[in-house]
């Protein structure tokens, strides 16, 4: 496994996302919709119904707020949980490429800034080049408003939707170091008849990631 420090010449997203422009997504206190929520059925039910989605993809925007740098990226994920294979790219307001990721299986290859770095787990590749703590595993659950760990995760309901409002969850880092994730779910819309987020917060220590979905797919 390739592994660079974080005192190396790519350590530093901020760094490398200078090239986008600065967003400030306002975070919301209650649930709002991007269009009428159609059904309104239990959490359970819900969850059955994104665990039979294996392939899903998104676009839209992050956000990164660490200390006093804020930087803002365009965001395309695809997920082939058969697989499992993924691809993420996160590009400047230009479209500038400034950051590609291929996984297939346990085998992940990061580009940035138009070097290639190779190793087999994400999360710690990641931290090592960006300095950036981001579950990737977690997160692909937590988008779709589940839990990843099903025994400790703990989701609070909308009491008019019964759509998941916030999630909390314990995690350990690339490091094994137990770590606190709050995420908070404030628009949603529908997707194949699946309401699905558009709108997050995520936070732990003195990260805070926003994040705004434009288009969903979801297939089986």
């Amino acid at each position: 496994m390739t592994i660079y420090k974080a005192n190396s010449p790519v350590s530093s997203l901020f760094k490398i996302l200078s090239l986008s422009c600065f967003l400030f997504l306002t975070a919301c206190s209650t649930l709002r919709v991007d269009e009428p929520i159609t059904t309104n059925i239990p959490a359970q039910q819900r969850f059955e119904q994104l665990n039979n989605v294996s392939l899903w993809k998104l676009s839209g925007k992050i956000a990164f707020f660490q200390g006093e740098e804020r930087e803002r990226v365009n965001l395309y994920w695809s997920m082939d949980e058969n697989i499992p294979s993924q691809q993420l790219n996160l590009s400047s307001y230009l479209g500038i490429t400034v950051l590609q990721l291929n996984s297939e299986k346990n085998h992940h290859t990061l580009k940035i800034d138009g070097k290639k770095y190779h190793g087999e787990n994400l999360d710690l590749l990641i931290e090592e080049l960006t300095g950036l703590t981001l579950p990737t595993k977690a997160l692909s659950y937590w988008l779709k408003g589940t839990p990843y760990d099903t025994e400790h995760d703990f989701i609070t309901y909308d009491d008019q939707t019964a759509l998941p409002k916030t999630l909390t969850s314990s995690l350990a880092n690339a490091y094994g170091q137990q770590q606190q994730w709050h995420i908070n779910y404030s628009r949603y819309k529908m997707v194949n008849n699946i309401a699905l987020a558009t709108k997050f917060t995520i936070k732990t220590k003195n990260l805070t990631i926003k994040i705004a979905i434009d288009k969903w797919q979801v297939n089986s």
